[in-house]
């Protein structure tokens, strides 16, 4: 596969084809056969000809109603079974939308898996007397089998009341061992043909339910059942946990009359959340100031300390959100856990807030904490658990989004230009005009994206976002040096195991000012580092945490700069630099502005030393592994990763003198 640059890519994770349905026309009805009256004779030879009549079309009420469907498939040849869930989608009058997805189980009587509410996902096998209500089902991760797009469907208005689906399937390849990110191939696996005709629900369902064959050309390939679960498409539950000193979004007025909580934001996008949480304060972890802007690898320590016991990711798609206090300047929020597990926790800071630097449209937001702005502060709560369920900013039109609007996904200084101020003749000013719900492209990306894309503890942060180029990014315009330079600062060379810090600058060289983000951390999103290896593939070098809900794009006056750093070293894409030879670092940075794309480029060169003693090849193989990565990666030290400790420990006792020894000097806890 080749980048817009024509360059080799080494397809991992975020980079690899991800299916997704599209809303589409139904099917011409089926007509259906006509029907003689009751009473009219058939004609007998030599009889007299009965008086014609006009058929009579019986209409079907087949009732495939909006929501969610468990799904059953059974193989006519099986070894094994798929269950699953079917979501139907008739929102905004674009079409229906159909998109499934199956997880694998062996067809020999086993017990049946149970999710969280203690319920069976799959159908009573028996009647029972009094049964409990069916909801929408959760499966392991590691059982999912494959993605269903549906490319036609035909639902009949008189008889025979058949629906009729073309079900495009995509077989999912599970992850290698050390790696959340699966695949799916470009093109479909196979195309199937479902029939259903409406069956009389078993016990559990309380909506249509319906049975019918599965062929493929022609030829069987088994039997499905579908039944209606839920008006909803998916379900999830946050647990909120609270630091001592901080507070959470409490729920607001809605315009309409009532309240908007949580529940209210992503019931907007067709899900079913349901939030806990623990009333007893988190206390304060040893060594960390909670009003000082907050390591990721503090937030990961203090998640994995005070979870639920019940939140296990394969029973219940469970989202953690970190309420800390922090301070003005920290970026409201971050998901600062996408390496290990990816995106199972989020923070959101109160008392961080609106400074006036990030946007001069706050209104009477301006210059207050978050705790002193129950909407913007709900709001943005709301973005942290959406970056959670793999929602990108709507900013980044280079991931092919749509633009700044007025929904949760858009950054709050943007949201607050979008508004503007009283006296602009906006539609509304900050925060009192925010609405709290998600727009229609991101609404699309959560209900139909394949359940590994946006569960907690799936595929990667950032996953079928750049399925393929947008057209904004072939349309960009990247400026020259002599407008804006962008220059990248790094040492040239590096021992192999030895993190690198890398900087980078962009300054105003045009004579007059232009629109650039205000934050050019890898971070934010708008800055994006690939590495070429020394064999010619290219990699992405994603960062360890998302800064939610910070920056904005501002005027850069003639001759000032800004700039970021960064250390590469490992990521959820693994070690940036893994062998040795020589390496090229390419460093995109690209924004859109009053609906043109921009963007600036530049690269540097960077070579990764062969080991030339037994010294350099202890080093390496001691730090080039995972726990060491990862606590390099979240901005941790020792006490964070014991694993990482004892390499590090080992390193020191070895090899004390070692440039790579002495590097890593600063994550030792107490230095």
């Amino acid at each position: 596969m080749h980048d817009e640059r024509d360059e080799p890519i080494e397809v991992t994770g975020a980079d690899t084809f991800i299916p997704v349905a599209e809303p589409l026309a139904m099917g011409t009805p089926d007509e259906g056969d006509p029907i003689l009256p009751p009473g009219v004779p058939v004609p007998l030879p030599g009889g007299p000809i009965p008086i014609p009549l006009p058929p009579i079309r019986l209409p079907c009420k087949l009732d495939f109603k909006e929501g969610c469907y468990r799904l059953t498939f059974q193989p006519t040849f099986r070894i094994a079974e798929f269950h699953g869930t079917l979501r139907v989608d008739k929102h905004g009058g674009e079409g229906t939308t159909v998109s499934g997805d199956l997880y694998r189980f062996p067809s020999i009587a086993l017990p049946a898996p149970h999710d969280a509410d203690g319920e069976s996902p799959l159908p009573f096998p028996i009647p029972v007397p009094f049964p409990t209500r069916l909801n929408i089902p959760v499966y392991p991760r590691n059982k999912y089998s494959s993605y269903w797009k549906v490319t036609k469907l035909t639902v009949p208005l008189f008889m025979p009341c058949r629906i009729t689906m073309t079900v495009e399937e995509y077989a999912y390849t599970q992850p290698p061992a050390g790696s959340s990110d699966g695949s799916f191939p470009a093109t479909p696996s196979r195309t199937l043909t479902v029939v259903l005709t409406k069956a009389t629900p078993p016990a559990g369902f309380s909506g249509p339910f319906f049975s019918g064959t599965v062929t493929q050309g022609g030829m069987d390939r088994g039997t499905i059942t579908l039944g209606w679960v839920s008006s909803f498409f998916r379900r999830a539950t946050v647990e909120i946990g609270v630091l001592a000193g901080s507070v959470v979004p409490d729920p607001v007025p809605a315009a309409g009359g009532g309240t908007e909580d949580f529940a209210n934001v992503f019931a907007t996008a067709g899900w079913n959340v349901t939030t806990i949480r623990n009333p007893t304060p988190i206390p304060v972890p040893a060594g960390v100031t909670a009003t000082n802007c907050w390591s990721s690898a503090d937030l990961h320590a203090v998640m994995l300390a005070n979870r639920s016991p019940s939140a296990d990711l394969d029973k219940t798609w469970w989202m953690h959100l970190l309420m800390v206090p922090a301070k003005m300047g920290c970026g409201r929020g971050v998901m600062y856990d996408t390496i290990g597990v990816p995106r199972d926790g989020v923070a959101s800071f109160s008392d961080d807030g609106y400074p006036s630097g990030d946007s001069s449209n706050f209104g009477t937001a301006e210059n207050k904490k978050q705790r002193d702005v129950p909407r913007a502060f709900m709001r943005s709560a709301c973005h942290e658990v959406g970056h959670g369920f793999n929602q990108q900013h709507q900013e980044i039109t280079g991931f092919g989004e749509p633009g700044a609007d007025n929904s949760i996904m858009t950054t709050s200084p943007s949201v607050a230009d979008v508004l503007g101020t009283a006296t602009t003749g906006a539609a509304g000013v900050f925060p009192d005009n925010i609405r709290l719900g998600f727009n229609e492209h991101v609404r699309h990306h959560l209900i139909h994206f394949p359940d590994p894309v946006v569960r907690p503890g799936g595929m990667s942060f950032g996953t079928g976002h750049n399925t393929v180029v947008p057209q904004t990014d072939i349309d960009r315009v990247f400026l020259d040096d002599d407008q804006l330079a962008l220059t990248i600062e790094s040492a040239p060379r590096v021992k192999l195991g030895q993190p690198l810090a890398v900087s980078w600058k962009l300054t105003n060289k045009l004579g007059k000012p232009i629109p650039v983000p205000t934050d050019l951390r890898r971070e934010a999103l708008h800055a994006r580092i690939t590495v070429v290896t020394p064999t010619g593939a290219t990699r992405t070098a994603p960062p360890a945490a998302i800064i939610s809900d910070a920056g904005s794009i501002k005027y850069l006056a003639p001759g000032e700069a800004r700039s970021a750093k960064t250390t590469l070293f490992y990521s959820s894409k693994g070690f940036t630099f893994r062998t040795p030879g020589q390496y090229t670092l390419k460093l995109d940075i690209t924004w859109e502005y009053r609906g043109v794309p921009l963007g600036v480029r530049a690269e540097a060169g960077v070579w990764v030393d062969y080991p030339v003693s037994d010294a350099d090849n202890e080093i390496a193989s001691l730090m080039l592994h995972p726990d060491v990565g990862a606590m390099v990666a979240t901005g941790g030290q020792t006490h964070h990763r014991p694993a990482a400790a004892a390499l590090l420990q080992e390193a020191v006792t070895r090899h004390p003198e070692h440039p790579v020894t002495k590097a890593m000097a600063k994550y030792v806890s107490g230095r």
